[in-house]
């Protein structure tokens, strides 16, 4: 077994709304507040991952994702903080304004290397592994890190983030967690989690990119791939894992009119979600509801904070027209 390093703040709290839909109370899991630069899901991930490069004596961390992508963010600032080469590839051509995210990567000293979406998706691991090979021969040891840090090994940062709160879940009597599904290590740690603490309580993934078929395979494999860390076996099959479409909108990273609307509303009420992840789950969620009926739901706040100032125009369109 794998012992985390103590990088994000925890346990974070949970927080409780109201009149989002009239009469059910929303339990929102905190991970927004994790930290300030390390805010977010990833950084439970990373307390593993991490933890597994110093054990091996790795020195040059490599990983990829969007350009807006909290993990890297997380990824670069830790591992300045601990000193560690940090190289990112990311999905795109380089945006002509550096904000959100991608500012802050290059603040934390990020080597950045950007792919076109096309070569991305079809090379991205092999352009990592070409990567490790440069940086082997420069005298470096290098640890590769998958997109959301999301494999066995990453998934074990929400396995302990379920224990965190089942407590919190059978006390309060909640009847449905929820979180939002963009690269599957979150989802597949909940769900290790809820079996191995006895949590009987559904546990739904709101896509936010990729299908149903793609993120239950992807579950099941990293769910394999940390039973053997584990030394556990975990009997899951098709049915265990619910996972809904339906509110991706037009891509991923691509904000929609209902989804902002419900980011402006949660901002009211002090929590603030992002464009890219929670607001899309939140807003499933809360369509969902006649569906699922719940009446005492939870929902794990995942963080992003920093993405939704690369979305100025899509929330403050008639800026201009206030000044």
């Amino acid at each position: 077994m794998i012992e985390p390093l103590n990088l994000a703040q925890k346990p974070t709290p949970i927080n409780v709304v109201s009149e989002v839909i009239p009469g059910i109370k929303i339990h929102i899991k905190r991970d927004d507040l994790t930290g300030l630069l390390n805010s977010g899901n990833k950084i439970r991930k990373l307390e593993y991952l991490l933890a597994d490069a110093k054990n091996k004596k790795c020195d040059c961390i490599i990983t990829a994702g969007p350009i807006q992508s909290n993990h890297i963010r997380t990824t670069m600032f830790t591992c300045a903080l601990m000193g560690i080469k940090a190289v990112a590839v990311l999905c795109g051509e380089p945006p002509k304004i550096l904000e959100g995210n991608l500012l802050l990567d290059y603040l934390f000293g990020a080597e950045i290397h950007f792919l076109p979406k096309a070569e991305y998706d079809k090379r991205k691991e092999e352009f990592m592994q070409e990567l490790a090979s440069k940086y082997r021969k420069q005298g470096y040891k290098p640890y590769l890190i998958p997109t959301g840090g999301s494999n066995g090994i990453g998934a074990l940062g929400y396995s302990a983030a379920m224990q965190e709160m089942a407590r919190y879940i059978k006390m309060s009597a909640i009847d449905s967690v929820f979180c939002a599904v963009g690269s599957g290590g979150t989802y597949a740690g909940l769900l290790m989690g809820k079996y191995i603490n006895g949590i009987e309580t559904p546990l739904y993934g709101i896509l936010v990119d990729e299908t149903v078929e793609y993120f239950t395979a992807k579950i099941k494999k990293i769910m394999e791939e940390a039973s053997k860390i584990l030394e556990r076996k975990f009997k899951i099959d098709d049915n265990d894992i619910k996972l809904i479409d339906g509110y991706i909108g037009p891509g991923y990273g691509i904000p929609y009119p209902k989804e902002i609307e419900i980011i402006q509303q949660l901002a009211l009420k002090g929590i603030l979600l992002d464009p890219v992840y929670t607001g899309k789950a939140f807003y499933g969620m809360i369509s969902e509801r006649e569906k699922l009926n719940y009446n005492n739901p939870i929902f794990i706040h995942t963080g992003g904070i920093f993405s939704i100032f690369a979305f100025k125009e899509e929330f403050l369109p008639d800026y201009g027209d206030l000044k």
